[in-house]
């Protein structure tokens, strides 16, 4: 009896820790290209803060849905491998999402629509397994390279009820009456972008804000007004600004605001902004 097949996809886009600076990720790779010659690697990102799950569930969270329908997405940001975790195919309307059950995919049930969720054991579909330590590829590589030959989540792994999220981080008002949120992501200009929405903020401090008196509190540091692109900003200092995903962002014009502020890590930097001063009651 012959196996049942889907269409085939023809993009695996690829979100890890890995960085560049070692043979892992081309490893991976040369895995997925050994079992499907012609399918096409994106690489989404491989910058993601080593073992942070939440961080890997905001980028892939922001980025899924600009994707061809039928991509598979290749999640590996896997503190606990080699653990009980389980290995997961998710199956949305659009998409398929691959990896380890410990939250990296918890956006995917945020802004998602999801059909299914199996859970997958080495065997048939994966590699013999050298160790444990490298499940993205002996396991995971070849679980999202068969999708991409048409093969049923079914013929790989069974169906599960339940699974780990991690809810991300969200803004909230203060006994201030200020807007406290966090740094979620660092990009590779030293760009900071937190949690803190401009529809939120909008929610907040009403349709007609006006964004000129807003102000974005780091520690000390106070900045004055919202701008819209890098340009608007004084070279070499901090800003204050909406970036392309619709987040407030801490920014330096031809500079590094990671740097500027003498930062080693993200998680502890907090946010905070207050709007305007209500105008004064008339008598």
């Amino acid at each position: 009896m012959s196996v049942k097949k889907r269409a085939r996809s023809h993009t695996i886009a690829l979100l890890t820790d890995f960085s560049w600076h070692n043979w892992y990720l081309g490893v991976m790779k040369g895995v997925i290209l050994g079992i499907n010659p012609e399918v096409r690697i994106v690489d989404l990102c491989h910058d993601v803060s080593s073992q942070d799950v939440r961080e890997g569930s905001f980028v892939l969270g922001n980025s899924f849905e600009y994707f061809p329908p039928g991509t598979v997405f290749l999640c590996v940001v896997d503190p606990g491998v080699g653990g009980d975790r389980r290995n997961l195919i998710i199956e949305t309307d659009k998409y398929f999402f691959v990896g380890p059950d410990n939250g990296i995919m918890s956006c995917v049930f945020e802004k998602g629509i999801v059909r299914k969720v199996y859970a997958v054991k080495p065997g048939k579909h994966t590699l013999p397994l050298h160790g444990r330590t490298f499940l993205g590829r002996d396991v995971f590589a070849p679980i999202a390279t068969h999708l991409t030959l048409g093969v049923l989540p079914s013929e790989m792994g069974e169906t599960v009820d339940s699974v780990l999220t991690v809810p991300a981080l969200k803004p909230f008002v203060n006994k201030k009456n200020e807007v406290s949120g966090r740094a979620v992501y660092v990009d590779t200009f030293g760009n900071i972008i937190t949690n803190i929405s401009e529809q939120f903020l909008i929610e907040q401090f009403g349709k007609k804000v006006d964004w000129d008196e807003v102000t974005v509190r780091i520690g000390k540091r106070r900045i004055k007004g919202m701008k819209r692109y890098y340009e608007q900003g004084k070279v070499g200092k901090l800003m204050a600004l909406f970036d392309s995903w619709g987040y407030l962002e801490l920014a330096v014009n031809m500079g590094n605001a990671f740097n500027l502020l003498g930062l080693t890590e993200k998680k502890s930097l907090e946010v905070f902004v207050s709007g305007p001063a209500p105008a004064p009651k008339r008598k």
